[in-house]
């Protein structure tokens, strides 16, 4: 299970974004954009929506990402845990965020997020809360 910013789960991901933060609705529209580069294959988008101070968590080791160039490397563990586990076509599936506030300088967003995968040929998912 692998989530995308502060999901109460067992996988979180917290991005910071290189753009100041507007109000609350302007947040949540960056996370969803993430999420929807995420499963695009843009990975360049993906990697530029993410300031060098993001602090990024998830369910696979290290499970805590941070310093420069932190969603370069959280994106590497995850192809690295991926393969290992033999976990292809990953797609994050999400609903509207269910909390989304803004100080105008920093955001917390969550997003109830489904992982869809296929991990040894057969389809899976697993739900973020």
């Amino acid at each position: 299970m692998r989530g995308l910013f502060l999901l109460a789960a067992s996988a979180a991901l917290v991005f910071a974004s290189p753009v100041q933060a507007g109000p609350a609705e302007d947040a949540a529209a960056a996370v969803t954009t993430w999420l929807d580069k995420f499963n695009a294959g843009d990975m360049n988008a993906f990697l530029s929506g993410h300031a060098a101070n993001a602090v990024i968590v998830d369910e696979f080791a290290p499970h805590i990402w941070t310093g420069p160039d932190v969603a370069k490397r959280w994106l590497e563990d995850y192809g690295k845990d991926s393969a290992a586990r033999g976990i292809s076509d990953g797609s994050l599936g999400y609903a509207s965020p269910i909390r989304s506030v803004s100080d105008g300088k920093s955001a917390y967003v969550v997003v109830p997020t489904i992982y869809r995968f296929k991990q040894g040929g057969k389809a899976k998912s697993a739900a973020g809360r």
